[in-house]
């Protein structure tokens, strides 16, 4: 069975992780990462998944060694362009976050700009068991999502916007049974129409801690990643930062 998420990364969407509204607060979002993560350099990182790997290089630019997925091959493609245009190490390539065939060892694991919450609860949790898996022993796990109550309190079912060379008109509703947003999309881009279809399981802070619990995390700190302050009722993004426990030696038993 198709799954949305099959086709809406593709066509209008890579154009959309071009227009300068995305790209232009990739640095200071990058720093913000950085901080909550406390990476330094040499600090290994995946980022699934990594789009036009617009949050990579700036993590590569501060020396972190990166390994980005996505499942868009154009958006992978980019990525290693740009890499190569700056001369910067960096491993990318086109995988489902589902099924990730990455080698453990990583520092931390982000997941950035709202690419969470796409499946049912069972697979959202399978995916960030499979983070926690990824990450070494006291290693961090960042998921970024919009922040649910602000997005209900100010729930707009129609939406339009000209990002770029693109327009869009979302139509959106919000499914309290299954607390996800559908959305509708149209994209509209010279003279072509394209219309995708969207659902997003969105978590209160308090069901992203158990979340995190159930695949073994802990949740050490939310903010706001829109701009890198403490998490409050009226931000605009909640992002998590969950880290993985560090094994506890056994005990040599007194003979």
């Amino acid at each position: 069975m198709k799954d949305w998420t099959d086709t809406f990364f593709e066509g209008p969407w890579t154009m959309l992780q071009r227009a300068p509204t995305t790209t232009e607060p990739s640095a200071e979002e990058a720093r913000h990462i950085r901080r909550v993560l406390r990476l330094r350099r040499g600090s290994k990182v995946a980022d699934v998944p990594c789009g036009d790997g617009r949050i990579s290089i700036e993590l590569a630019r501060a020396g972190c060694e990166v390994v980005g997925v996505d499942r868009c091959e154009t958006s992978v493609r980019r990525a290693r362009r740009t890499f190569r245009a700056e001369g910067l190490p960096g491993r990318f390539r086109v995988g489902d976050m589902r099924r990730l065939r990455l080698e453990p060892g990583f520092d931390a694991l982000i997941n950035w700009w709202g690419s969470f919450g796409y499946y049912d609860d069972e697979t959202n949790l399978a995916i960030l068991k499979g983070f926690a898996e990824l990450v070494e022993s006291g290693g961090r796990v960042l998921v970024d999502q919009v922040n649910r109550e602000r997005v209900l309190r100010d729930f707009r079912e129609w939406h339009d916007s000209d990002d770029w060379r693109v327009r869009i008109t979302t139509k959106n509703r919000w499914d309290p049974e299954t607390e996800r947003i559908e959305g509708t999309w149209t994209f509209t881009y010279g003279t072509r129409r394209v219309r995708r279809h969207s659902s997003i399981r969105l978590y209160t802070p308090g069901q992203m801690r158990r979340l995190m619990a159930s695949a073994g995390l802990v949740v050490e700190r939310f903010y706001d990643g829109s701009d890198g302050t403490d998490f409050k009722r009226g931000s605009h993004r909640m992002t998590t930062v969950g880290r993985k426990p560090r094994r506890q030696r056994a005990r040599r038993q007194r003979s």
